[in-house]
């Protein structure tokens, strides 16, 4: 139970927040031993001190006798100061009738004898039974006054009123001083409370559901990103540790060779032309962790010269022509036209630097045909495979960090390409689209505003 709550005892109200001040209006001694039995119970079974007044019709002894039967060790908890049950007469009698400061001080003189006792805070009753027509309208401001000193201290208070000494105004008043009362029909209790409570509570109920579906949500998210990181983690150690185990692999065998004299020019210039493909390969991977970190931090930065598109993707796919020859790729090229305009060329590079590996990558031993063309203010560049192709449900999901294409686990790579690729073309205002279903390809297309 969070320290700021504590149960009430009553199944009708649940749990008081500490400076509760609320009122009971009862027939008869039957109610209020219904009411303020396991009023008690719960507070001296959640370390409270209790302090009970009573009045006609439950006397202190009636009281004790009646708590005794839910609560066996009562002696003992009397004799360990930690409740007292009281005549109204003894009690005012010691703390004097007549003057509500006396009254308001005797409450938080019991508080704070209660918190320096280790006792969480104080709970207590009173019977107004006693109250003459006389002390009303004073009676009235004083109990006003006790809210008001209740507020911020660990103290709950429970007032009890007499129906057949009430007049109807005298009700007014007594819902008006206290935070809610309740009253018993047919043998239940209810609660009476103002709109204005009710739809507080309402509200908050509303509130706190939408809060514990936030939270919910948050925690899936946190979870999954979690499982997501972890998931790099993994494959980030694994690529990185590729070329630089293949590269010492090289380095080792290149130094015993030469060192017995075994190792001809042709062999050298082999192992140290896998040596420059494997430090290629690492150079690669830095650079997309590197862009990744760069997006995080703002958008691209984009340096930008007159250059002609199709002239940049023939020279692009010329340098994929080994890489497309391993992976048993015939590639097409169709750029009719020189088509100039104001770009980042690295950036445009590197996004079409992408989509060839991720083509031959996804698409071994397939047809890729690459096509560029102008469209008014735009130019159009396709990269078009002939391999198994991507479900739907991933179109939008291949674009993201660490997805691999085509696939639910890693394949290679950090599953970075792509989502480079929309970075790099919504830096110039440009869009990447995906069309594709399994069994026919895959076909990416890049639109880039001219100026």
């Amino acid at each position: 139970m969070h320290d700021h709550l504590r149960p009430s005892g009553l199944s009708v109200v649940g749990s008081l927040p500490w400076g509760a001040h609320f009122c009971q209006f009862y027939e008869g001694r039957e109610d209020l031993v219904d009411s303020l039995v396991p009023y008690f119970k719960a507070g001296l079974d959640n370390n409270e001190t209790c302090l009970w007044v009573t009045s006609e019709p439950l006397r202190a002894e009636d009281a004790r006798t009646a708590l005794r039967q839910v609560v066996p060790d009562l002696v003992e908890r009397e004799r360990r100061n930690q409740i007292e049950i009281i005549n109204h007469q003894d009690w005012y009698a010691r703390t004097g009738k007549a003057d509500p400061d006396v009254t308001l001080r005797g409450w938080v003189e019991r508080e704070e004898r209660a918190l320096a006792d280790g006792f969480a805070g104080l709970r207590l009753t009173g019977n107004t039974y006693w109250v003459e027509r006389s002390d009303w309208n004073g009676f009235v401001d004083y109990e006003a006054r006790v809210s008001r000193t209740f507020k911020d201290r660990h103290i709950i208070g429970m007032c009890s009123y007499c129906l057949g000494r009430c007049q109807p105004h005298d009700i007014l008043d007594v819902v008006a001083n206290h935070e809610f009362a309740l009253t018993r029909r047919a043998g239940h209790w209810h609660m009476i409370e103002s709109a204005a409570l009710g739809m507080a509570k309402d509200e908050l109920q509303r509130l706190n559901a939408e809060l514990e579906r936030r939270v919910l949500e948050r925690t899936a998210a946190l979870a999954h990103a979690v499982q997501a990181r972890d998931e790099f983690l993994s494959v980030a150690s694994h690529e990185l540790k590729t070329p630089i185990t293949s590269l010492q692999l090289y380095v080792q065998g290149m130094v015993r060779a030469q060192s017995k004299g075994m190792l001809s020019a042709e062999q050298l210039n082999a192992r140290l032309s896998r040596i420059q493909d494997q430090c290629g390969r690492l150079e690669k991977l830095i650079n997309n962790l590197l862009d990744v970190s760069r997006a995080d931090a703002r958008a691209p930065m984009l340096q930008r010269e007159a250059f002609d598109m199709s002239e940049l993707v023939a020279e692009t796919v010329e340098r994929f022509a080994e890489e497309f020859a391993r992976a048993r790729c015939q590639i097409t090229v169709e750029a009719r036209e020189a088509i100039v305009g104001c770009w980042d060329r690295m950036r445009v590079e590197q996004a079409l630097t992408n989509l060839l590996q991720n083509a031959a990558r996804y698409a071994p031993g397939a047809p890729v045909h690459i096509r560029v063309q102008a469209e008014g203010p735009w130019v159009r560049i396709v990269v078009r495979d002939a391999g198994p192709g991507i479900s739907e449900k991933d179109h939008e999901r291949i674009f993201e960090r660490f997805v691999q294409a085509g696939s639910q686990t890693f394949a290679g790579g950090f599953g970075l390409g792509l989502w480079i690729v929309k970075q790099m073309v919504e830096a110039h205002q440009g869009s990447v689209t995906l069309s594709s279903r399994p069994g026919a390809g895959a076909t990416f297309t890049l639109m880039l505003p001219l100026d």
